[in-house]
């Protein structure tokens, strides 16, 4: 979708203490083989605060960030890339509404899995779009891998869990960043991937404690329904497809592209080289340093790297950047971007 006067205004993260990955595999919470392969230095331990009211901290912070008033604030949406949000039968969206901008915004909770972020941005911008200016909307996304629910090394392969939060404020009119394009797009194909083959009841809750991911591919696997490689091509292809179709409908050739940002994820789901050769995106413009020092934030990782680019004044106003996002079921997501200003954030 190719968008006009639409933009973000302010992106912020709460994350937790940097854990060394090296130790959890020294205490045996990490396969060592695993943790050299995938290559990550630490990940983000959040110990002192629930899901919600992290986003409430990243929230406050993009919201002091930004220029909107909040009475132009029309719409709060919360994401997750599907984990317990600390209380059942709740709406997590108002209560971070309750505690940022208040009024009487629309306030609505996504899922996507961890393309819920661009998933997320896609929906609000058009939300945006069929209203006058000025109008704001406040995206957050939220996740916590922790016991006794889900086992950040093990319960996945190829992406330790990090903790975060993050908050995107979306304006008409006038922002750091403008919105020139998106894509969002999904092959069902393999959507029993990350479900298995074991009937729901026997795994719902807390039966079935710590999630294991693994186990559910395997099950996969076993049934016959794929192979790893036609996963691999599909998937790639997939992310690929989304990015290119952003891309050309914002008229952005990937040579004109100052950084891009991929989800977060070990060296052994992602090969640079190959990157390299096939897309002509060489490693030192994504955003592998941050997501070898954070882990995989689920819904977050594309904001949290934005995020860091521009309080790092990494880029300038004029460079395009593209967001780029995949989530089981599976969705893919892509955003291209450009910088119109600095922004004057402590």
């Amino acid at each position: 979708m190719l968008w006009n006067n639409i933009y973000i205004d302010a992106v912020a993260t709460r994350l937790g203490r940097l854990e060394d990955v090296r130790q959890a595999a020294e205490e045996g919470r990490y396969d060592p083989a695993e943790c050299e392969a995938d290559d990550l230095v630490s990940v983000s331990v959040v110990d002192d605060a629930s899901h919600a009211d992290m986003a409430v901290d990243a929230a406050r912070l993009a919201v002091g960030r930004s220029r909107a008033a909040h009475e132009d604030y029309t719409l709060v949406a919360h994401v997750t890339s599907g984990g317990f949000q600390g209380l059942d039968h709740w709406a997590p969206a108002s209560y971070i509404q309750a505690r940022t901008i208040g009024g009487q915004a629309s306030a609505i909770q996504l899922q996507q899995a961890s393309n819920g972020g661009l998933g997320a941005l896609d929906l609000v911008a058009a939300h945006l779009a069929a209203r006058p200016a000025p109008a704001a909307a406040l995206i957050t996304t939220s996740d916590k891998y922790q016991l006794p629910m889900f086992d950040r090394y093990r319960s996945d392969k190829g992406a330790p869990r990090g903790d975060g939060a993050t908050a995107v404020v979306l304006t008409r009119g006038a922002g750091v960043a403008r919105l020139l394009s998106t894509a969002v797009i999904s092959d069902t194909a393999f959507e029993g991937m990350y479900r298995g083959t074991g009937e729901w009841e026997s795994v719902a809750g807390e039966q079935g404690w710590p999630i294991n991911m693994r186990q559910r591919l395997k099950e996969f696997l076993v049934s016959g329904a794929a192979q790893v490689t036609d996963i691999a091509t599909a998937l790639a292809a997939g992310q690929q497809s989304s990015m290119l179709a952003a891309m050309g409908e914002a008229g952005v050739d990937i040579k004109e592209v100052a950084r891009f940002i991929y989800p977060h994820s070990g060296a052994t789901q992602v090969d640079w080289d190959a990157v390299k050769e096939i897309a002509g995106v060489d490693v030192t413009q994504t955003n592998w340093e941050l997501g070898r020092r954070l882990g995989h934030l689920g819904a977050g990782d594309q904001f949290a790297g934005l995020a860091d680019l521009l309080e790092n004044k990494a880029v300038r106003p004029g460079d395009k950047v593209v967001l780029s996002a995949l989530g089981h079921g599976f969705n893919f997501g892509a955003a291209v971007l450009e910088i119109v200003s600095e922004p004057q954030w402590s």
